[in-house]
């Protein structure tokens, strides 16, 4: 379900139980899995191991999202 910040419609994958998309793309606490527009997951950054108060991880994370907004 899309969430709305700051105007701004973000969209937001819920696992549920029926799909198990944890089990399925192998995540891990923290990750973000970086999904194409028909949901297939093409990307995958952990916030355990990337800190994004340093700006050299902020902009590879930001990298990745702009390359699956093109794709």
């Amino acid at each position: 379900m899309p969430q709305i910040v700051a105007g701004r419609v973000i969209p937001l994958l819920q696992d549920v139980a029926d799909v198990d998309a944890w089990a399925r793309w192998e995540v891990v606490y923290r990750d973000v899995v970086i999904l194409d527009r028909d949901g297939a997951p093409v990307g995958v950054f952990n916030l355990t191991e990337h800190d994004l108060s340093r700006m050299g991880e902020y902009e590879a994370l930001k990298g990745m999202l702009l390359d699956a907004a093109e794709m």
